[in-house]
């Protein structure tokens, strides 16, 4: 399925109704970033294509609400204000907007990938980039969106970029989009506990992952001491995990 498909297409929210998936309240203190989050959705470009990636995997849909709810509560805990963390939650619902031109059979694969099958699955972050590239009032986001799978050490796609070349939030959504990854349990294999998935985080800090935005996401998802929805669940885990991020 082409880009100009994609953005062109008329009947996006046919089909079977998609879920209401607003912003997490427990994750923002600010009523006024509250309203900002909820109202992005109604947004006709972001609700058509949300709209899409519903019917075309409810999974990947769910996930990147996750992974918009947690992008931008950390982001609360690293400095960033009001504005940048409603971009940040954005970023984060459309950072996999480009698996719309993933073939199905390789996006909902129940079993793990093969190296081809993962060169198709990478394209994905490339793609997300260019979609948002084509709107009119989201372009400015195509470099966050577009670098989501970038490493520190230069090691990441599309681009190999390292260290200060990537955007901050892209480096905010990678850790929320792996542990995410990490803790959903999938056909072929069950997901990591917690505390299991903040060890992995510790271990590839400074190689994959940002060591500060990775240390801010544990100790943010930690002391949420909340236990969401299943599919949208936080869990609260032993102080031991803490004291090692610390």
């Amino acid at each position: 399925m082409g880009i100009v498909h994609v953005l062109n297409n008329s009947s996006l929210n046919n089909g079977s109704a998609r879920p209401a998936q607003r912003p997490a309240p427990e994750l923002i203190e600010e009523q006024k970033v509250m309203d900002a989050m909820g109202q992005l959705q109604s947004h006709p470009d972001i609700d058509r294509l949300l709209g899409l990636m519903w019917r075309k995997d409810p999974d990947t849909y769910r996930h990147c609400h996750r992974v918009a709810d947690w992008s931008q509560w950390v982001g609360g805990t690293l400095g960033l204000n009001a504005q940048e963390r409603v971009e940040l939650y954005l970023c984060g619902l459309l950072h996999d907007i480009g698996k719309l031109m993933t073939p199905v059979e390789v996006l909902r694969k129940p079993g793990a990938l093969t190296n081809a099958e993962f060169a198709i699955m990478k394209m994905h972050s490339g793609d997300s980039g260019k979609v948002v590239r084509r709107l009119e009032d989201l372009s400015y986001l195509e470099a966050p969106i577009r670098g989501h799978h970038e490493r520190i050490d230069g090691r990441g796609y599309p681009d190999g970029l390292r260290a200060d070349q990537i955007h901050v939030f892209s480096r905010i959504i990678l850790i929320a989009d792996t542990f995410d990854a990490m803790t959903s349990d999938r056909v072929y294999r069950k997901g990591l506990s917690s505390e299991q998935a903040y060890e992995e985080l510790l271990r590839f800090s400074g190689t994959q992952f940002d060591p500060d935005a990775a240390r801010a996401f544990i100790k943010a998802h930690q002391q949420l001491q909340i236990d969401r929805p299943h599919s949208h669940k936080v869990v609260v885990e032993s102080a031991h995990a803490l004291r090692k991020a610390a």
